[in-house]
């Protein structure tokens, strides 16, 4: 084995792309439902601003406001602050959960690649002690040869 799997690898690194491109796609959709609705939310309140600022002036004439109607603009605002909340939940929601999930491709990532690396040393060392034992042999039987002056085959 001379290294890690070039296929492997990059078929690895294809995959952890792809979930980061459906992550971050998840998230975009999130940041723009929440940015649609916090535009809701902001025309609710500016026409809640603007009824209640007409509310004002009839007030001011002179003009009793109906209890009723008071109570369903309260209403309508307590709506639409829940709304809010519910709404900012789910985003926190998501965003944690996206979070999460990039946390566990990097680890899948991390683990796999100290795998691999592990893997390599472990065969590099096989090969360097297969390498020094034949090292090895070659000078046992260097040296066991004949000495310099002696003719082969007497000792």
């Amino acid at each position: 084995m001379r290294g890690l799997d070039a296929g492997t690898v990059y078929g690895y690194l294809d995959r952890l792309a792809d979930q980061v491109e459906t992550t971050g796609k998840e998230l975009k959709e999130s940041r723009v439902k929440l940015e649609r609705l916090q535009a809701e939310l902001q025309r609710g309140r500016a026409e809640l601003q603007r009824v209640q600022a007409e509310l004002d002036q009839y007030e001011q004439a002179g003009d009793r406001v109906n209890e009723q109607v008071v109570q369903m603009f309260s209403q309508a605002q307590l709506v639409v602050e829940e709304m809010v909340q519910d709404v900012t939940r789910d985003t926190r929601e998501r965003i944690g959960q996206a979070r999460a999930h990039e946390r566990r491709i990097v680890a899948e990532a991390m683990d796999t690649a100290g795998q691999q690396v592990r893997s390599y040393a472990q065969s590099a060392q096989a090969q360097m002690q297969s390498i020094v034992d034949s090292f090895a042999t070659e000078v046992d039987r260097i040296g066991d040869g004949p000495r310099p002056g002696e003719r082969p085959g007497t000792i």
